[in-house]
């Protein structure tokens, strides 16, 4: 991965952030799209930023954010990425 003003290799791959979130890579773009998280698309993958990550991790625990899909999918929880 090359390093540029935009990101390092410390920003976090899609899926190490769905994992860490317990949600899909799917919901974890939601939150990209909906500026919950910061993330860039390199070379077909996308990553997002550790700080945004922290952030996000931080205010989930602290119940300041809901789950993004709830409104949309219509199940609350039964496709396992509202998180």
């Amino acid at each position: 991965m090359s390093t540029d003003r935009h990101h390092d290799e410390s920003w976090t791959p899609l899926a190490e952030a769905a994992r860490l979130l317990g949600t899909t890579p799917l919901n974890v773009l939601m939150h990209i799209k909906r500026g919950l998280l910061v993330g860039v698309e390199l070379d077909s993958s996308w990553l997002v930023e550790p700080e945004s990550l922290s952030a996000l991790l931080r205010k989930r625990s602290a119940g300041a954010v809901p789950a993004v899909c709830r409104s949309g999918c219509g199940k609350a929880h039964g496709c396992q990425s509202c998180g």
